[in-house]
């Protein structure tokens, strides 16, 4: 490999562990609104017998942002299931062609879904949320947001099956 691929690797790299911090940011934001969103709408709805309409309503797409964010960070760290009954049998060229046309079809979906995100969010910018006074743009921009954020880490993955790499020598 020679320098200026080393150094394209080591700047996918940081790009990648910056983007997984921005991750784990979010998630523990969305995570302790949820916390909270979900005791007032039960102390309202059992104490207080007069339910909060919009504690329910920030719940629900919370949970979806927090949803699409951590299905991104588990792209990053491969704890989706996968079946490898079939590759481990092959030989190693075998199972780095089937790696990298797995991550090529990752990327390209991800691609897929950063730009349909992106036009869906911006056709129900108009719509708003039921009783939040938000546009639904802010819902729908989880999907682009999470279809950004596995192109970055799809792109490490990548470059790391076709490198031969393992992630401490991308970042390094």
């Amino acid at each position: 490999m020679n320098p200026q691929q080393s150094k394209f690797l080591r700047r996918v790299g940081r790009l990648n562990h910056g983007v997984i911090l921005v991750e784990k940011s979010i998630l523990i934001v969305l995570m302790l609104g949820m916390l909270v969103f979900g005791f007032l709408q039960v102390f309202s709805r059992f104490v207080l017998r007069a339910p909060i309409g919009w504690s329910e309503e920030l719940l629900t797409y919370s949970f979806s942002w927090a949803s699409f964010v951590g299905a991104s960070l588990a792209i990053y760290s491969n704890s989706h299931f996968s079946v490898d009954l079939v590759t481990k049998h092959l030989g190693k060229t075998i199972q780095k062609v089937v790696k990298v046309a797995v991550w090529t079809m990752i990327l390209a979906f991800s691609l897929y879904l950063l730009v349909t995100g992106v036009r869906l969010a911006l056709l129900n910018s108009i719509q708003r949320m039921n009783i939040v006074p938000l546009s639904m743009f802010w819902a729908y921009l989880s999907v682009p947001v999470m279809g950004l954020f596995i192109v970055i880490h799809g792109m490490e993955k990548l470059l790391e099956v076709f490198f031969d790499l393992h992630e401490e020598e991308v970042v390094e």
